[in-house]
């Protein structure tokens, strides 16, 4: 099961097709386009609903046929973590992708820029409360017996221009490595103190 998340205007689709980890997918923006005459803009609230149903019957099929399968999230509810911890639980290696800016207005500027060209938007308002539920549900992403995740990597892709760079990676519920970006937005959003990133950073080094 693989899970490419990360608040709007991040670049997981540009940066993360979901086709780079499984030939079965589900991106509930473009399926929700499809739905609206193709047009990611001005998409009811009907629309919503009934993706977010496929999406849930997709999910869960794949699971019960046993067969991989990648899905895109901004993670901003725990319903993410539900249908991992099942997966895992039949058996499923479960990793996770997240790619986030460094900073709440770079995601607002980008999405905007995404509207001008046809992309899907959303007001201020409510790109903010994604954008804080998916980073408060990052921080309990990291934990496997929350998420049912095995491995995450987080990625910066605040650059434009430049490839994005792994700032953390956790498996199996444990720091298995730090970048040096790690220290600012990413800390911040996890809410460790320099104290705990310094003793991770010992532990590291020393390989313990």
């Amino acid at each position: 099961m693989f899970i490419v998340a990360g608040p709007p205007g991040a670049g997981k689709s540009s940066f993360f097709g979901l086709r780079k980890f499984s030939d079965r997918v589900f991106n509930a923006d473009d399926r929700a386009a499809e739905l609206n005459g193709g047009s990611y803009q001005g998409i009811s609230g009907s629309i919503r609903r009934a993706v977010n149903r496929e999406f849930e019957i997709f999910v869960r099929e794949r699971i019960a046929f046993g067969v991989s399968f990648a899905l895109e999230t901004t993670l901003r509810s725990t319903v993410t973590f539900e249908q991992a911890r099942i997966a895992r639980s039949l058996g499923f290696w479960v990793s996770m992708t997240y790619v986030g800016l460094e900073n709440f207005d770079l995601h607002f500027e980008r999405v905007k820029q995404r509207a001008l060209f046809g992309g899907h938007a959303a007001s201020e308002p409510s790109l903010r409360r994604i954008h804080e539920s998916s980073l408060r549900n990052l921080s309990a992403a990291l934990d496997t017996s929350i998420s049912g995740i095995d491995l995450i990597r987080v990625f910066n892709n605040s650059v434009l221009g430049e490839q994005s760079r792994v700032v953390l990676e956790v498996e199996s519920g444990r720091v298995v490595m730090m970048g040096d970006e790690f220290r600012g937005w990413l800390q911040t959003a996890l809410g460790w103190s320099d104290s705990e990133v310094l003793a991770i950073q010992v532990s590291l080094r020393s390989g313990s």
